[in-house]
């Protein structure tokens, strides 16, 4: 008897709160903010990193530099994180930057999910059988199952 499981890529998590003067730089248009459905910091703080970006955590918002350009990202109301901009920095290329971050953050995500499964199998006895990946990056495991 064989047992198949399919790993997408998805993404999860938790904490923080949302900067209140920054939030008035918002609402002015001195900045604007791109939702994304990120909830784990540690992950996006791994992900800016893999990315070339140095990192500084608060306990309001994780600020992120790429060059000279800085990006904010802070907690919302309903647990995602969002990327907060300067006007100065094109839309385009925000929309791009927090793609390929979310792009690396649910590849990141993906890893953990896949090493967390892995050892649980090994520790339930399952015997690997085979493992494939297909073009869209997901992966297909297939263990033994002892009777």
């Amino acid at each position: 008897m064989s047992l198949s499981l399919t790993l997408i890529p998805i993404a999860i998590a938790a904490t923080s709160v949302v900067s209140y003067a920054l939030q008035d730089k918002i609402e002015e248009g001195i900045y604007y903010k791109i939702d994304t459905n990120i909830k784990d910091e540690k992950i996006l703080t791994e992900a800016l990193r893999n990315r070339g970006c140095s990192v500084a955590l608060d306990k309001r918002q994780i600020e992120s530099t790429l060059g000279n350009v800085e990006i904010v990202f802070q907690r919302q109301e309903d647990d995602t994180i969002s990327a907060v901009f300067h006007q100065d920095i094109p839309v385009e290329d925000a929309e791009e930057f927090v793609k390929n971050t979310h792009e690396e953050y649910t590849r990141i995500v993906q890893q953990k999910t896949y090493h967390k499964l892995v050892e649980r199998a090994k520790n339930e006895g399952l015997i690997p059988e085979s493992e494939d990946r297909n073009e869209e990056d997901t992966i297909v495991l297939t263990f033994q199952v002892e009777e």
